[in-house]
């Protein structure tokens, strides 16, 4: 799998026409009859969790280290979105280095030693270049938090520096990563709540939804992965025991935006009637399950995945 280097933009939503849909044959069981789950609103980290990317950037990246000429895209790393931060601090070659050439790469999951943020934090490797941060901006917590940031900072690249879905890139042999996710009815796309980041809004009278998946493996095909199966919850970490479906594969992909903002190809698909899983303002979470040639069931996205792509693989019954 290459990494994306596209900054996170919304889905472009148009009424445009799918040519051949598939209807359900059978309705799908509820996986709700005697399943629990906890509010979604409650899951909502505040302050945003130092475990996840999410947080880290939040609380840290973005109010301590994207200050004005410095880490704001003017120079790598790129602390302004999650997803700038995390291309360009995993598996992300160095420019700095020490008079010994220790570090390669600026966080290498798993091993904070090898990381040079972890040292570009705690000495100046150079002698020349200062000690991180540079400058602090007003509103940062780093001059009353620095110890626990920096542990933050360590623990998250223990924990193998997962990524928005909770995932671990490898360089080796990475796991399937999701693309874009859409969902229309009778050849019109649903719209999302959050300004395009949220919960698909799903009209009261749809019957018939079909949510399409866009999938990249570094050396399988989508449509070659294997497993290709998917849960539905009524909470964001609500999915052990639930009833498993599966997932369509296309034959002829559909093209649309994807989440990052080019154009990709839509290889999967469930039809489901929404109706018969959730009543009115009720939000419902899904997570696939792909495999491909070398790894493990991949599971998108995971318990460790960020908040906010939780709820972008959701729906919720609207007026």
């Amino acid at each position: 799998m290459t990494k994306l280097y596209f900054p996170l933009i919304v889905l472009l939503l148009a009424g445009l026409m799918i040519t051949t849909l598939v209807s359900c044959d059978k309705a799908p069981d509820n996986p709700f009859d005697q399943t629990g789950g906890p509010d979604p609103m409650d899951t909502i980290p505040d302050p945003a969790d130092l475990g996840t990317i999410e947080g880290l950037h939040a609380r840290i990246f973005s109010k301590t280290c994207a200050n004005s000429g410095c880490h704001d895209g003017t120079f790598e790393p790129d602390f302004r979105t999650i997803e700038s931060t995390y291309n360009t601090l995993v598996y992300h070659p160095i420019i700095k280095n020490d008079p010994m050439g220790t570090y390669e790469y600026r966080v290498v999951p798993g091993n904070p030693d090898a990381s040079v943020i972890m040292a570009r934090l705690t000495y100046d490797i150079d002698g020349n270049s200062g000690l991180m941060p540079l400058v602090v901006d007003p509103g940062s917590e780093w001059a009353t938090k620095k110890d626990e940031f920096i542990q933050a900072i360590k623990t998250w690249i223990q924990n193998g520096a997962k990524d928005i879905f909770g995932q671990t890139y490898s360089l080796l042999d990475a796991v399937p990563t999701m693309q874009g996710v859409i969902a229309e009815s009778n050849g019109v796309y649903m719209e999302r709540n959050d300004a395009g980041q949220g919960a698909f809004r799903v009209p009261q009278n749809v019957t018939q939804l079909s949510i399409f998946f866009s999938l990249l493996d570094d050396k399988t095909l989508p449509q070659n992965l294997t497993v290709n199966e998917i849960k539905f919850a009524n909470g964001p970490d609500a999915f052990a025991g639930n009833p498993i479906q599966n997932l369509e594969v296309l034959t002829t992909p559909v093209t649309f935006q994807g989440y990052y903002g080019p154009q990709v190809q839509y290889t999967h698909r469930i039809v489901i009637n929404p109706q018969q899983m959730a009543t009115l303002d009720q939000t419902i979470y899904f997570r696939i399950y792909v495999q491909d040639n070398v790894n493990p069931v991949t599971e998108i996205p995971t318990d460790a995945g960020v908040y906010y792509i939780k709820n972008y693989f959701s729906f919720t019954i609207v007026e």
